[in-house]
């Protein structure tokens, strides 16, 4: 394409394609130019998804799991170093192997030869917390070769736990040594319909928490593309671009590839962290849906 101005003659060697090549070129360079100028916009725009993502994962980790109830040891190991009064009536040595057995996790009180009813009623009287706090269990050997567990039955397995010292003090009684009997609860595993549930439960929170709280910080780094292109058309920047040449395709594409590359290393950043916390509806693969 030739023309002439004033005389002299121009000739354009550009063609149609490579010209829209280089507007386009020229307009990513200055899109890179502009975020390298504005770092801390663009750490910023960078950096907040990612907080976001990190908050979301945390979340997830943090719903706790409804598991089977672990085996629970029925001793005194679960309180507070209680006391365990022990009566002997015409039995002293049975009376000692209680206490040998109460003194593994609690602290062995002799009656020293009261009723042991009338003995836990006073201490009752005196001070029902304190009575509850640390009087668990207790025990009578008789001079007939029985032996009487006594029990609080403010706790829960409290019954258990003194039917198994009363076990272990008549074991070493009869048996030399330290032979010893645990007793432990193996509770019931969890019916299919509460598994069921609780799974259904853990599920719907993270297919909407997840992708509610990523997908709120994504929406802070879309929301910040659009600042350059209204800085350009309020300081007459784009006015003078589009007088100078620059079509409106090539303006407004490199604008769209260069805000996907952004959003496109923001996404894989996403995706590395999520694997990092190893979640499973979103970790394993493959992943259907």
């Amino acid at each position: 394409m030739c023309g002439a101005v004033f005389g002299v003659q121009f000739q354009r060697k550009t063609g149609v394609v490579s010209l829209a090549i280089q507007q386009f070129y020229a307009m990513i360079i200055k899109q890179a130019i502009h975020t390298w100028r504005s770092r801390v916009v663009t750490l910023v725009q960078l950096l907040l998804p990612v907080v976001f993502a990190l908050l979301a994962s945390a979340m997830v980790l943090a719903v706790p799991t409804d598991t089977d109830p672990l085996p629970l040891p029925l001793d005194l190991r679960h309180f507070d170093r209680p006391l365990v009064p022990f009566a002997s009536v015409g039995a002293e040595q049975l009376a000692n192997r209680y206490s040998e057995v109460a003194s593994r996790y609690g602290e062995p009180v002799s009656t020293k030869g009261r009723n042991m009813d009338d003995y836990l009623l006073d201490i009752a009287k005196r001070s029902l917390d304190n009575y509850n706090q640390r009087y668990i269990v207790a025990g009578t050997a008789n001079d007939n070769g029985s032996f009487v567990g006594h029990f609080n039955n403010f706790g829960l397995h409290s019954i258990a736990v003194s039917l198994s010292l009363a076990d272990n003090a008549v074991l070493r009684h009869v048996v030399p040594g330290n032979s010893r009997i645990l007793t432990v609860n193996h509770p019931l595993p969890r019916s299919v319909e509460r598994r069921t549930q609780t799974a259904t439960s853990k599920a719907s929170f993270i297919s909407t928490q997840f992708p509610f709280v990523v997908s709120l910080g994504l929406a802070f780094l879309v929301g910040s593309f659009v600042l350059f292109v209204v800085n350009q058309r309020s300081n007459k920047a784009k006015h003078s671009q589009f007088v100078s040449g620059i079509g409106a395709v090539s303006y407004w594409l490199a604008a769209f590839v260069w805000d996907l590359l952004i959003f496109t290393v923001l996404s894989v950043l996403i995706v590395v962290i999520v694997l990092a916390f190893q979640m499973d509806a979103y970790s394993d693969w493959p992943v259907f849906g």
